[in-house]
């Protein structure tokens, strides 16, 4: 018999192997702190453990141990008088300052949204969403039939699009249209935002009924003469006789048909000198260090989409009766932008 040769694991690599397998703990820690809204309690002063206890109803000696393991990343501080202070990460999840991610910190820890994550193995395994796996539904059906999670998850992608807004304002010239439709736009804070440094484009939000009825952003204020509110289902038809289609962050939602059904959508409403517009990541090339790629798994977990690379893209729309005429470095995103042809 031969003699095996028992390998070992490179001891320098396990601290780091063991860093990135608690990392849902993290994600759990910090959503506690968001969900209590300890951020907002110490920007005037560093607090105790008890007195953010008694301000949230938690529970002090559980709270604290929460804190310091927050402290160890570099999420609060603690002094040596056992109070907790503000940090540059912690000041993130103020609810107050613009370019928050307090919402989406709620969001990825939310019940709804962990429950998902726990049923991975089988999404990887079947090729299924894991959420229809977890919730018996699908995601955007669930949201509907749950109005707590469904308000979360717009509360999530609102301050999404606020913190991506700048590089998208900055990086893309939309004066150049008359007339925007947002195609699932939400909440309208994108839209709000791209007006808003656009005085003379005209623009038209356009979601589901139950989504609109809360963008109340561009109700109001300069800009509320130049926006309309159209409720619509994208996978029937969208408002014709814009000159631009914008969507951001739609179609990694869904599979390359189901995209097609909402392209084709687009490609019917628009004139033959109309542009395609769509905020989306774009994969870099593998073994690159690469944000997309979280999401991209993210897809998988929620729903039946992907992020896609530029090859991608430009095969999809070229389906759908477009060019893919430039892609637009702006931010963490990317702007496809397609031609009709």
């Amino acid at each position: 018999m031969n003699e095996q040769t028992l390998q070992s694991a490179d001891p320098s690599a396990v601290p780091q192997m063991t860093h990135l397998i608690f990392g849902f703990i993290t994600t759990q820690a910090i959503y506690v702190a968001a969900r209590l809204g300890v951020a907002d309690l110490v920007q005037e002063a560093p607090k105790t453990a008890d007195e953010l206890a008694l301000a949230t109803g938690a529970h002090g000696p559980s709270l604290r141990r929460l804190l310091q393991l927050l402290a160890s990343l570099g999420v609060f501080a603690e002094n040596t008088a056992g109070r907790f202070r503000q940090t540059a990460l912690s000041a993130t999840l103020r609810g107050d300052v613009a370019g928050s991610i307090r919402n989406l910190a709620i969001m990825f820890g939310s019940p709804f949204f962990w429950k998902a994550w726990g049923n991975l193995f089988d999404g990887v395994e079947t090729g299924k969403p894991a959420f229809e796996r977890a919730h018996a539904a699908t995601f955007f059906d669930y949201l509907e039939a749950h109005a707590e999670d469904g308000a979360i998850f717009n509360a999530a992608m609102s301050a999404g699009s606020s913190i991506s807004l700048p590089s998208i304002i900055k990086s893309y010239d939309f004066s150049q249209f008359e007339k925007i439709v947002d195609v699932g736009g939400g909440h309208g804070a994108l839209l709000h935002g791209i007006l808003s440094a656009n005085p003379t484009v005209r623009g038209v939000l356009a979601d589901l009924p139950a989504v609109v009825a809360g963008a109340s952003t561009v109700r109001t204020g300069e800009i509320a003469n130049r926006c309309e509110i159209c409720a619509v289902n994208f996978f029937e038809a969208v408002p014709e006789g814009a000159d631009a289609y914008l969507m951001k962050s739609i179609i990694h939602d869904w599979s390359d048909e189901e995209s097609l059904t909402i392209l084709n959508n687009c490609r019917r409403a628009m004139g033959p000198h109309g542009k395609l517009l769509l905020v989306e990541r774009v994969l870099r090339s593998p073994n690159q260090p690469d944000p997309a790629r979280f999401m991209d798994l993210n897809m998988l977990a929620l729903l039946t989409g992907r992020e896609r690379t530029e090859a991608d893209f430009k095969a999809l729309l070229r389906r759908a009766g477009f060019s893919l005429t430039q892609v637009v470095p702006a931010g963490e995103n990317s702007i496809v932008e397609g031609r009709p042809v």
